[in-house]
């Protein structure tokens, strides 16, 4: 009877120590889910890029009295959020010497029209200096056009609004000194977009009889900035 009761005890101090050692291990379980359960946030920062291209088509010979028109066509591609700017400048031009000479030398010169006068930080939707003109204009000229490529090209303001040749609603201009690089486009916070904004530059050119013969050079430089 003794002996029988003694093993009684044994067995159930043994399921008393297996169910102790069952409820450690899900206390454990439980204590390891919880210290591997804190949040991660990751930041990054994206880069800004900026892409700008332009292709020009020359003038072809000219003869005083018969007009000539060249283009040159820009491209700007930016994942910049406030956008960007283009400014044009003649590198061989001050405020008193045309743009445009033999042999980018500034001795015979094209004439040249009043340069365009408008600030790299001025809106587009601000008037500038550009004049309508007359096929008997002898001088270089241009406008960004009205009717093709992206919006924030075309300022109706600045440019006018038709692209037909003499028309009083185009406007054109002399380009600006080297010294005074001068807005014509600009995209700005809210304009961003995965294409590239694209547009055409129109030149005019004619001289007079007088003009004195030879290959002339106009040295631009178009320059793109995010905002």
């Amino acid at each position: 009877m003794f002996k029988h009761i003694g093993t009684s005890i044994k067995e159930d101090i043994h399921l008393l120590g297996a169910a102790l050692f069952v409820t450690l291990l899900v206390f454990s379980g439980l204590y390891a889910t919880y210290a591997y359960g804190e949040a991660v946030n990751l930041t990054v920062t994206v880069s800004s890029t900026l892409s700008f291209t332009t292709s020009t088509n020359q003038f072809a010979a000219l003869t005083p009295g018969t007009p000539r028109q060249a283009t040159t066509t820009l491209s700007v591609t930016t994942n910049n959020a406030n956008g960007w700017n283009v400014t044009l400048s003649c590198d061989d031009r001050t405020l008193t010497v045309a743009c445009g000479s033999i042999g980018g030398l500034n001795v015979t010169e094209l004439p040249d029209a009043t340069g365009w006068i408008v600030a790299a930080a001025t809106a587009t939707t601000s008037a500038g200096n550009a004049v309508a003109i007359t096929s008997g204009n002898d001088f270089l000229y241009f406008r960004m056009m009205s009717a093709s490529g992206s919006v924030p090209f075309r300022s109706t303001a600045w440019w006018g609004t038709s692209d037909a040749m003499f028309n009083g609603s185009q406007l054109w201009a002399g380009i600006a000194s080297s010294t005074n690089a001068s807005r014509i486009g600009n995209a700005g916070a809210g304009s961003y977009s995965v294409s590239a904004h694209l547009n055409t530059v129109q030149y005019y050119l004619d001289v007079s009889s007088g003009q004195q013969t030879g290959d002339y050079e106009a040295p631009l430089t178009y320059t793109a900035t995010a905002n």
